[in-house]
C-alpha cells in the first residue's frame, strides 16, 4: 500500500468518525429539546422557573459544534478530492 493510499484510508476513517459525531450531536439536540419541553410542562405559565439557566447556551454550543464538524468534513473531502 502506498503512502497516498494510507493517507486516503486515514482520511476516510476520520470522515466516518466525524459523521458519527455529527449524528450524536443531532441526537443530543433532540434530547435537549425533549427535556426543555418536559420541563416547561411542569410550570407552563412560568417556564423560566423550571428551565436551567444554561439550557439555551447548551443548545447554542451543540449547534456550534455541529457547524464545526460540517466545516471540517467539507475541508477533508475537498483535500481528499485534490489528492
Amino acid at each position: 500500500m502506498s503512502s497516498l493510499d494510507e493517507l486516503l484510508q486515514a482520511l476516510q476513517e476520520i470522515e466516518r468518525r466525524l459523521e458519527e459525531a455529527g449524528a450524536h450531536l443531532g441526537t443530543c439536540q433532540g434530547k435537549l429539546d425533549e427535556a426543555r419541553q418536559a420541563l416547561v410542562q411542569l410550570d407552563p405559565e412560568h417556564p423560566e422557573t423550571v428551565l436551567p439557566p444554561g439550557l439555551p447556551r447548551t443548545h447554542d454550543q451543540v449547534e456550534r459544534a455541529q457547524r464545526m464538524i460540517d466545516l471540517v468534513l467539507s475541508t477533508i473531502r475537498d483535500f481528499s478530492t485534490r489528492l
